[in-house]
Formats: structure tokens, sequence, C-alpha cells
């Protein structure tokens, strides 16, 4: 039975716009995600005779390697659907690179990366579309972690539209080390009250403005209109303004937070200026990544 590789990518937010709490506890939401070259890497082979004994391994303490993970979840759903563990088990081990807790999906990346994988190991040809409800029982961005690239992405996250890919723009990012709670940040916009979170109007019109800009490739339409309703909500608002404060002041084109955060990203014009923003932000974020823009998500290959 063949083994596999898996790279599983992150994700931040281009824009992220949060509608109101649905009656299953998740909020609609209407995103633009962006896949990174920043990635863990996962590898997985199964084991004859252990009937469905999943084993998790981590180079990362903070990683659960039982039930909590969502690799194991997704181990699960996928046996679930193709009730194909019979008789076998599945060893993975991640060496984690994505900053844990960070709005950056690292949990979603892997579990996408496993759905892929056990699908390559088992020889099922399970089509993209199955693959991504299966990912959408698992966490609200596993499905896009499936496809990657530039996608329009709605309802609690299962919805994933492609868009036009963006060119490999460089990013760097910051964040403060902390992991912080996706529900907390949600129950805390919640609660914030209506006008302090961002007008409907100005989001609408901000969104119209970034999607035509990635249609057209017009970079300021881009850099401009870059938006996160979640910044409101954020438990590290300190940390976040600052470090948007440094990106901008460094050169950077754009600088926003991705998901519930902490981490911000800052959009660059290219390496030298990359190098620039990453070394005043290092003097300020205890985390400091140079990455860029990539045209996909998880990606499997033999082992």
């Amino acid at each position: 039975m063949l083994g596999a590789k898996a790279v599983a990518r992150a994700k931040i937010n281009l824009f992220l716009e949060v509608g109101p709490r649905r009656d299953d506890g998740y909020h609609d939401i209407r995103s633009i995600m962006q896949s990174l070259e920043l990635s863990d890497e996962l590898y997985f082979r199964c084991t004859d005779g252990s009937d469905g004994k999943i084993v998790i391994r981590c180079n990362d303490r903070r990683v659960p390697t039982t039930e909590g993970n969502l690799v194991w979840k997704a181990v699960e759903a996928f046996d679930a659907q193709t009730e194909s563990m019979s008789g076998t088990g599945v060893e993975v081990l991640i060496n984690k690179r994505i900053p844990v807790g960070a709005g950056l999906a690292g949990g979603s990346a892997d579990a996408a990366a496993a759905l892929l994988a056990l699908n390559y190991i088992h020889e099922l040809d399970i089509p993209m579309e199955l693959l991504s409800d299966i990912g959408a029982r698992v966490g609200s961005d596993v499905p896009f972690c499936i496809r990657g690239g530039t996608a329009l992405v709605s309802g609690r996250g299962e919805k994933v539209e492609p868009l036009e890919a963006l060119p490999p723009y460089q990013v760097v990012l910051a964040s403060t080390g902390e992991e912080v709670s996706t529900r907390d940040v949600y129950e805390r916009y919640d609660l914030l009250e209506a006008e302090t979170k961002p007008k409907q109007e100005e989001m609408e019109g901000a969104f119209g403005a970034l999607i035509n800009g990635i249609r057209d490739r017009d970079f300021e339409a881009i850099y401009t209109n870059l938006r996160n309703s979640l910044e409101s909500a954020t438990i590290a608002t300190g940390q976040v303004e600052g470090y948007k404060d440094v990106a901008r002041g460094a050169g950077a084109s754009a600088a926003l937070m991705t998901g519930s955060g902490p981490t911000v990203f800052a959009l660059v014009s290219g390496m030298e200026q990359a190098a620039e923003v990453a070394w005043e932000l290092e003097k300020a974020a205890p985390i400091t990544i140079v990455t860029s823009f990539a045209a996909s998500g998880a990606e499997i290959s033999a082992v």
C-alpha cells in the first residue's frame, strides 16, 4: 500500500465579512481567501491489521495528537464516508511550520491534506466536490484549503468559487505567537455595538472593488480594498494595529489582520521591500515570516 507526502498550505483573508450568527451556531461569511507558500509537511502511511487505528505525531508539542486534532477528525470523516480503513490504520507525521492558532488555517490545511492523502493512498479517485463536502464536516476552512489558490468563499466556508489566480505577491507575516480561539473572537464580534462594526455599505463597496481589482490585475484596487470585519473584535488590538503601522511605515503596500488573528499580513512589491518590512517587523513581533502567494492548496506526492 502506498505512503504519501503532503504539502499543506496556509491561507490569508484578503477580505472577510461576517454576517449574523446562524441557527447552527456558525456565522455566514463572505471572504476572498488566498493560499500561501508557507506550509506544513505531513507524511502518511497505512498500517495493515490496525483496523482503524490512528497515530499522529507532531514536532510542535502544542498540537494535540488525539481526537482534538483536525487531521484525526478528517481521517474519521473520510472513513465514515468510504469505509476504507477496515483492517488498516494510518500513521501521520506532521512537520509544523504554520504558526498555531494564528488565523492562518494551519489545522484546516492539515485536515485538507489528510483527505487528499487518504484518497491517494487508497486509490479511490473521489471527486474534489465530495472531498470538499467531507472537509466541510471537519472545519469551515477545510474546503478552501483543499482547492486553494484565490477564491471567493461563502456560507460558513463550504462554498468555494475559484477566482482568477493572483501573481505570486510577496507577503510578510507578523504574529504575537499566542494562540487565539476563533470561537472567542466571533463571540466578541457578536457582542460589539453596531456602530463599532464595519458599515455594510462600505464593506459592499470594498468587496466589489476588490473583485474587480483581482479580475483586472489592478494592484492599487487590491491594496486599498482589503477588509476584515473581525479586526474590530480581536483580542490583540494593540499588537495588530502596531504591526500594521510598522509594516506600512517600512513601505508595505497594504497590511491587514487575517482571519480571527492575531497574525497581520503585509503585501509588498518585491523581495527587497519584503526584507525591509520583515526587518522592521521582527523588532516588534515574536514571529515574522516572509512568504508569497501560492496558486494551489494541498499537494500530494508518493513516498
